[in-house]
Protein backbone atom coordinates (compact mmCIF):
# COMPACT_ATOMS: atom_id res chain seq x y z
CA UNK A 1 0.00 0.00 0.00
CA UNK A 2 1.25 3.45 -0.90
CA UNK A 3 1.14 6.12 1.78
CA UNK A 4 0.96 9.84 1.14
CA UNK A 5 2.13 11.90 4.10
CA UNK A 6 0.61 15.33 3.80
CA UNK A 7 -0.87 18.52 5.15
CA UNK A 8 -4.49 18.36 4.00
CA UNK A 9 -4.64 22.09 3.18
CA UNK A 10 -1.37 22.18 1.21
CA UNK A 11 -1.84 22.89 -2.48
CA UNK A 12 1.43 21.04 -3.14
CA UNK A 13 -0.07 17.95 -1.50
CA UNK A 14 -3.19 18.45 -3.60
CA UNK A 15 -0.96 18.39 -6.66
CA UNK A 16 0.34 14.96 -5.65
CA UNK A 17 -3.14 13.66 -4.78
CA UNK A 18 -4.24 14.69 -8.28
CA UNK A 19 -1.33 12.80 -9.87
CA UNK A 20 -2.11 9.64 -7.91
CA UNK A 21 -5.83 9.83 -8.59
CA UNK A 22 -5.33 10.51 -12.29
CA UNK A 23 -3.27 7.33 -12.61
CA UNK A 24 -5.82 5.32 -10.64
CA UNK A 25 -3.30 4.36 -7.96
CA UNK A 26 -4.57 3.33 -4.56
CA UNK A 27 -3.00 5.03 -1.56
CA UNK A 28 -3.75 5.91 2.01
CA UNK A 29 -3.38 9.41 3.41
CA UNK A 30 -1.63 10.20 6.68
CA UNK A 31 -2.00 13.77 7.90
CA UNK A 32 1.08 14.85 9.85
CA UNK A 33 0.83 17.67 12.36
CA UNK A 34 2.73 20.84 11.31
CA UNK A 35 6.13 21.01 12.96
CA UNK A 36 5.96 17.48 14.35
CA UNK A 37 5.89 16.21 10.76
CA UNK A 38 9.67 16.58 10.60
CA UNK A 39 10.21 13.55 12.82
CA UNK A 40 8.63 11.41 10.09
CA UNK A 41 9.96 13.18 6.99
CA UNK A 42 13.54 13.30 8.23
CA UNK A 43 13.50 9.64 9.17
CA UNK A 44 12.01 8.49 5.87
CA UNK A 45 13.63 10.84 3.36
CA UNK A 46 15.92 13.31 5.13
CA UNK A 47 13.67 16.27 4.26
CA UNK A 48 11.56 18.81 6.16
CA UNK A 49 8.69 19.28 3.70
CA UNK A 50 5.53 17.58 2.53
CA UNK A 51 4.19 15.89 0.47
CA UNK A 52 6.14 12.69 0.93
CA UNK A 53 5.13 9.49 -0.87
CA UNK A 54 6.08 6.09 0.51
CA UNK A 55 5.77 3.53 -2.28
CA UNK A 56 6.81 0.14 -0.92
CA UNK A 57 10.44 0.71 0.13
CA UNK A 58 10.84 3.94 -1.84
CA UNK A 59 10.28 7.31 -0.15
CA UNK A 60 10.06 10.40 -2.36
CA UNK A 61 9.61 13.98 -1.24
CA UNK A 62 8.72 17.14 -3.21
CA UNK A 63 5.64 17.22 -5.43
CA UNK A 64 7.64 17.60 -8.66
CA UNK A 65 9.98 14.71 -7.85
CA UNK A 66 6.95 12.60 -6.94
CA UNK A 67 5.29 13.49 -10.25
CA UNK A 68 8.32 12.41 -12.26
CA UNK A 69 8.67 9.23 -10.21
CA UNK A 70 5.05 8.33 -10.89
CA UNK A 71 5.46 9.01 -14.62
CA UNK A 72 8.46 6.67 -14.79
CA UNK A 73 7.11 3.95 -12.51
CA UNK A 74 3.45 3.96 -13.55
CA UNK A 75 3.24 4.89 -17.25
CA UNK A 76 -0.53 4.40 -17.50
CA UNK A 77 -2.48 7.55 -18.30
CA UNK A 78 0.70 9.52 -19.00
CA UNK A 79 0.95 13.19 -18.11
CA UNK A 80 4.08 13.84 -20.18
CA UNK A 81 3.73 14.08 -23.98
CA UNK A 82 5.70 11.71 -26.20
CA UNK A 83 6.73 14.63 -28.41
CA UNK A 84 10.08 15.91 -27.13
CA UNK A 85 9.35 19.57 -27.76
CA UNK A 86 6.04 19.43 -25.93
CA UNK A 87 7.61 17.31 -23.19
CA UNK A 88 10.28 19.94 -22.55
CA UNK A 89 7.65 22.68 -22.52
CA UNK A 90 5.52 20.76 -20.00
CA UNK A 91 8.48 20.17 -17.68
CA UNK A 92 9.49 23.83 -17.84
CA UNK A 93 5.93 24.98 -17.08
CA UNK A 94 5.56 22.47 -14.26
CA UNK A 95 8.61 23.92 -12.53
CA UNK A 96 7.45 27.47 -13.17
CA UNK A 97 4.01 26.94 -11.67
CA UNK A 98 5.61 25.04 -8.82
CA UNK A 99 7.54 28.21 -7.95
CA UNK A 100 4.43 30.35 -8.39
CA UNK A 101 2.65 28.25 -5.77
CA UNK A 102 4.83 29.90 -3.13
CA UNK A 103 3.49 33.30 -4.17
CA UNK A 104 -0.13 32.13 -4.20
CA UNK A 105 0.23 30.91 -0.62
CA UNK A 106 2.07 34.01 0.64
CA UNK A 107 -0.35 36.44 -0.99
CA UNK A 108 -3.42 34.59 0.28
CA UNK A 109 -2.13 34.37 3.85
CA UNK A 110 -1.20 38.02 3.67
CA UNK A 111 -4.81 38.99 2.94
CA UNK A 112 -6.38 37.23 5.91
CA UNK A 113 -7.91 39.38 8.60
CA UNK A 114 -9.51 36.41 10.32
CA UNK A 115 -7.66 33.08 10.32
CA UNK A 116 -10.50 31.02 11.80
CA UNK A 117 -11.63 29.29 8.59
CA UNK A 118 -8.04 28.58 7.50
CA UNK A 119 -7.20 27.12 10.90
CA UNK A 120 -10.37 25.04 10.79
CA UNK A 121 -9.43 23.67 7.37
CA UNK A 122 -5.87 23.02 8.51
CA UNK A 123 -6.58 21.42 11.89
CA UNK A 124 -9.92 19.64 11.60
CA UNK A 125 -8.22 16.45 10.35
CA UNK A 126 -6.38 16.05 13.66
CA UNK A 127 -7.83 14.81 16.96
CA UNK A 128 -8.54 17.47 19.54
CA UNK A 129 -6.13 15.99 22.14
CA UNK A 130 -7.90 17.57 25.11
CA UNK A 131 -8.06 20.97 23.42
CA UNK A 132 -4.31 21.24 22.73
CA UNK A 133 -4.93 21.35 18.99
CA UNK A 134 -6.92 24.57 19.29
CA UNK A 135 -4.59 26.07 21.89
CA UNK A 136 -1.80 25.83 19.31
CA UNK A 137 -3.64 28.05 16.79
CA UNK A 138 -1.91 31.36 17.70
CA UNK A 139 1.51 29.70 17.59
CA UNK A 140 0.76 28.11 14.21
CA UNK A 141 -0.40 31.42 12.73
CA UNK A 142 2.75 33.21 13.88
CA UNK A 143 4.92 30.35 12.60
CA UNK A 144 3.23 30.32 9.19
CA UNK A 145 3.66 34.06 8.77
CA UNK A 146 7.36 33.79 9.55
CA UNK A 147 7.97 30.60 7.57
CA UNK A 148 6.27 31.88 4.40
CA UNK A 149 7.62 35.42 4.56
CA UNK A 150 4.26 37.13 5.05
CA UNK A 151 5.52 40.72 5.10
CA UNK A 152 4.06 43.73 3.26
CA UNK A 153 6.94 43.98 0.78
CA UNK A 154 6.92 40.29 -0.09
CA UNK A 155 3.13 40.16 -0.26
CA UNK A 156 3.18 42.98 -2.82
CA UNK A 157 5.77 41.12 -4.91
CA UNK A 158 3.76 37.91 -4.66
CA UNK A 159 0.65 39.68 -5.96
CA UNK A 160 2.55 40.64 -9.10
CA UNK A 161 3.74 37.04 -9.50
CA UNK A 162 0.20 35.72 -9.05
CA UNK A 163 -1.10 38.05 -11.75
CA UNK A 164 1.75 37.08 -14.06
CA UNK A 165 0.90 33.41 -13.51
CA UNK A 166 -2.72 33.96 -14.46
CA UNK A 167 -1.64 35.89 -17.54
CA UNK A 168 0.58 32.96 -18.51
CA UNK A 169 -2.35 30.56 -18.21
CA UNK A 170 -4.47 32.87 -20.35
CA UNK A 171 -1.75 33.23 -22.98
CA UNK A 172 -1.08 29.50 -23.25
CA UNK A 173 -4.79 28.65 -23.38
CA UNK A 174 -5.52 31.55 -25.74
CA UNK A 175 -8.10 32.80 -23.24
CA UNK A 176 -10.18 29.64 -23.67
CA UNK A 177 -10.86 27.77 -20.38
CA UNK A 178 -11.52 24.58 -22.36
CA UNK A 179 -7.98 24.42 -23.77
CA UNK A 180 -4.97 22.74 -22.18
CA UNK A 181 -1.67 24.56 -21.74
CA UNK A 182 0.34 22.23 -23.98
CA UNK A 183 -1.18 19.99 -26.62
CA UNK A 184 -4.66 18.51 -26.56
CA UNK A 185 -4.67 16.55 -23.31
CA UNK A 186 -4.02 16.98 -19.60
CA UNK A 187 -0.36 17.19 -18.61
CA UNK A 188 1.76 17.83 -15.54
CA UNK A 189 1.73 21.50 -16.48
CA UNK A 190 -2.07 21.70 -16.25
CA UNK A 191 -2.17 19.93 -12.90
CA UNK A 192 0.55 22.16 -11.46
CA UNK A 193 -1.19 25.33 -12.63
CA UNK A 194 -4.67 24.27 -11.51
CA UNK A 195 -3.70 22.77 -8.15
CA UNK A 196 -1.32 25.53 -7.12
CA UNK A 197 -3.73 28.34 -8.06
CA UNK A 198 -6.77 26.54 -6.66
CA UNK A 199 -6.68 28.19 -3.19
CA UNK A 200 -7.54 31.50 -4.90
CA UNK A 201 -10.69 30.03 -6.46
CA UNK A 202 -11.76 27.44 -3.84
CA UNK A 203 -13.16 24.74 -6.17
CA UNK A 204 -15.99 22.72 -4.63
CA UNK A 205 -14.75 19.70 -2.69
CA UNK A 206 -11.21 21.01 -2.16
CA UNK A 207 -9.71 21.81 1.26
CA UNK A 208 -10.11 25.54 0.50
CA UNK A 209 -13.86 25.35 -0.14
CA UNK A 210 -15.39 27.77 2.36
CA UNK A 211 -12.21 29.67 3.24
CA UNK A 212 -13.13 33.21 4.32
CA UNK A 213 -11.77 36.04 6.45
CA UNK A 214 -10.88 38.61 3.79
CA UNK A 215 -11.59 42.33 3.63
CA UNK A 216 -14.20 43.56 1.16
CA UNK A 217 -11.38 44.98 -0.95
CA UNK A 218 -9.57 41.64 -1.11
CA UNK A 219 -12.79 39.76 -1.85
CA UNK A 220 -13.54 42.18 -4.70
CA UNK A 221 -10.04 41.53 -6.08
CA UNK A 222 -10.59 37.76 -5.83
CA UNK A 223 -13.94 38.13 -7.59
CA UNK A 224 -12.18 39.89 -10.48
CA UNK A 225 -9.65 37.05 -10.68
CA UNK A 226 -12.49 34.54 -10.61
CA UNK A 227 -14.11 36.21 -13.62
CA UNK A 228 -10.94 36.20 -15.68
CA UNK A 229 -10.30 33.47 -18.26
CA UNK A 230 -7.44 32.22 -16.04
CA UNK A 231 -9.74 31.81 -13.07
CA UNK A 232 -12.34 30.04 -15.18
CA UNK A 233 -9.59 27.83 -16.59
CA UNK A 234 -8.65 26.62 -13.09
CA UNK A 235 -12.28 25.84 -12.27
CA UNK A 236 -12.73 24.08 -15.64
CA UNK A 237 -9.76 21.80 -14.94
CA UNK A 238 -11.29 20.84 -11.61
CA UNK A 239 -14.72 20.27 -13.12
CA UNK A 240 -13.51 18.19 -16.07
CA UNK A 241 -10.14 16.66 -15.14
CA UNK A 242 -9.93 16.23 -11.38
CA UNK A 243 -10.77 12.61 -10.55
CA UNK A 244 -11.35 12.20 -6.80
CA UNK A 245 -12.23 8.56 -6.10
CA UNK A 246 -14.10 7.97 -2.86
CA UNK A 247 -12.08 6.07 -0.27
Amino acid sequence: MRTLYQFAISHYCEKTRWHLDHKGLEYRVVNLFPGLHRFKTRRLAGIDTLPLLQDDTTAIGDSTRIALYLEETYPQRPLLPADETQRSQVLELEERFDRLGVHVRRWLYGQLQNWDSVMDAMLRVYPSAFGLRDLLRPLLIATLKKLYGVTPERIAKSQLEVLAGLELIETLSDGDPARYLVGDSLTLADIAAAALFAPLFTPTGTPWDGIAGFTQETQAFLDRLFARPGGQWVLRRYAEDRDRPSR
